[in-house]
């Protein structure tokens, strides 16, 4: 799932926390981004990187809107669009806590540029629109990891090869919800122990085996939910739910709210809020 949205106001922000990364680039200088105790003042063109479960919120200047293009994405959204190594450097500078971007004169003006084509491409689609989104995304995520100059991670050539099959893995899962593979049955089809599987797979995804597999359905039933009329009991089984009573107790864990009225929700909102941010 990835959204964006423009926006220019000044309305008075609590803290706040996403189930969503959220990509941000000021159009102004209009404001201070807080973010897990640091803060930055607004620049035209710089970026912040709300991870999330980043508790944030933004410091307006009385009476000055603040100008700003974001977009939000599922944090396996880049699993699903091939770009795992993107997503686990991603997941590396969160833990180093690295949310602002560097300021140098390309580098703004080359934000600006792709943030505005990107909010143009979901205001006005064209041909290929989900490919070219992902594309302008990718470019704005791989120059933020660029501007910050901190090293990549680094990775243990022992275990290498076991990563790069968790990897390929993964991005299978992200790809296909109907995936039915236990912890046990995954760390022997890429040659490792439960133990070593379970770890790096944390590592990769942020999550454990079983709730990375049951996140990627649920994500998946979000989109079948908001692109088709498919019955809900139709959207479970294709999610691979068998059992419609626990895809409505884990729906409603996740979301708050059951899949029917997320449904409603959807249809009437382009820009969701309501699946970004918890308190």
């Amino acid at each position: 799932m990835i959204w964006s949205n423009y926006q220019k106001t000044a309305y008075q922000m609590e803290p706040h926390q996403h189930d969503m990364h959220e990509f941000f680039i000021c159009l102004n200088n209009q404001g201070i981004q807080h973010i897990e105790g640091q803060r930055c003042a607004f620049q035209r063109g710089r970026a912040f990187m709300l991870y999330s479960g980043c508790k944030h919120h933004i410091e307006f200047m009385p009476g000055v809107e603040s100008e700003f293009i974001f977009v939000c994405f599922d944090k396996n959204h880049l699993a699903k669009s091939g770009y795992l190594r993107l997503q686990e450097q991603l997941k590396n500078r969160q833990i180093k806590k690295c949310y602002f971007s560097g300021n140098t004169p390309d580098y703004l003006n080359f934000n600006v540029e792709t943030i505005r084509l990107l909010y143009k491409e979901f205001s006005s689609p064209g041909l290929l629109q989900n490919e070219l989104i992902d594309s302008l995304l990718v470019q704005l995520l791989v120059a933020f990891l660029r501007s910050t100059n901190l090293e990549a991670s680094t990775i243990n050539p022992k275990i290498d090869k076991k990563r790069l099959k968790i990897t390929r893995l993964c991005q299978r899962a992200a790809m296909d919800s109907s995936l039915e593979i236990t912890l046990a049955q995954a760390a022997r089809k890429t040659g490792t122990c439960r133990s070593v599987f379970a770890a790096l797979t944390k590592e990769i995804t942020g999550l454990s085996w079983r709730e990375y597999i049951l996140d990627c359905r649920l994500k998946k039933s979000i989109d079948l939910l908001a692109t088709t009329d498919m019955q809900i009991l139709q959207v479970a089984f294709t999610c691979h739910f068998n059992n419609i009573a626990y895809f409505h107790r884990t729906f409603l864990k996740k979301y708050g709210n059951t899949p029917g009225k997320m449904r409603r929700i959807l249809q009437q909102n382009s820009f969701p809020h309501i699946l970004k941010e918890f308190k």
